[in-house]
């Protein structure tokens, strides 16, 4: 009987710990991501481009952003 109720106790407070540290994991995680990392990662990507790549590049994101106005 003892034994029955220390493992159920060990088994609770495992189950607790594990879901505390994924429920933190997962806040810690989501809290990172921003909607200008991927503006962010855009720019990167661009000014890593020769100048002729970048150029079409730059030139039909100007052109889209003109229809959308």
């Amino acid at each position: 009987m003892i034994a029955l109720s220390f493992f159920t106790g060990l088994f609770s407070f495992i189950a607790i710990v594990s879901g505390s540290t994924l429920l933190v994991m997962v806040y810690l995680d989501n809290r990172n991501v921003r909607i200008d990392d991927g503006i962010e990662n855009f720019r990167r990507h661009i000014d890593a481009l020769s100048p002729e790549a970048r150029q079409s590049s730059v030139h039909r994101n100007n052109s889209e952003d003109r229809r959308n106005q």
